[in-house]
């Protein structure tokens, strides 16, 4: 794949995201993701191993699934790595469960995808309209969020540098945090290659 070797500074296409975290998550190592138009990306790009090991709330698209999922997940296979990835909107909708991971005291990393917007209803905006609008928003520091939480935080601003931020946050006891500025240009690129995929029940 070309973008396993993408050096990009500031935002960072997704496909890269994806190959390095598939990288440094072992086959039953779990994968979650929150709703938001990362899940497009997730579905397309991220390979599975083994059944339940990439958990996505398709059917009634539950926004802030991703970092209770994850709590849960640590709870149950406390020997396995695992990664909640989730939009900034999604993450801010369950932003309290921070206090219950840190309780709790469970090795999860959670990945906030950046882009100041509800990327996934913008998507479908401009697929349908051609447009957007009243999207985004501002969000807060996330470095000083994860500390008040008593979390670890870290910030990829080159796509080099994430699968070495990844290892570090696995190896930190107790919960993680990881912001990717992300390059969401070839969302609608991503919708041409999919076609108009639809469910006839």
């Amino acid at each position: 794949a070309w973008y396993k070797d993408d050096d990009t500074h500031g935002c960072i296409r997704p496909q890269k995201v994806l190959w390095d975290c598939r990288q440094v998550m072992g086959p039953d190592d779990i994968l979650l993701s929150d709703v938001g138009a990362h899940k497009m990306w997730v579905a397309r790009h991220y390979q599975c191993h083994e059944p339940n090991t990439c958990l996505i709330p398709n059917g009634f698209c539950s926004m802030g699934f991703a970092l209770p999922g994850a709590i849960s997940a640590a709870l149950v296979h406390p020997a396995r790595r695992i990664l909640a990835v989730a939009g900034d909107g999604g993450f801010l909708m369950n932003v309290q469960e921070m206090e219950t991971a840190k309780r709790l005291n469970v090795n999860i990393v959670t990945m906030i995808w950046e882009d100041h917007a509800y990327g996934l209803i913008e998507w479908k905006q401009e697929t349908g309209f051609g447009k957007h609008t009243n999207l985004s928003f501002d969000n807060p520091d996330w470095l000083q969020l994860a500390r008040a939480f008593g979390w670890y935080g870290h910030r990829v601003e080159n796509s080099r540098d994430l699968v070495s931020t990844l290892e570090t946050a696995f190896s930190e006891q107790g919960p993680s945090l990881i912001v990717v500025p992300i390059d969401y240009r070839e969302n609608l690129l991503l919708t041409e290659r999919l076609g108009d995929i639809c469910c006839p029940i």
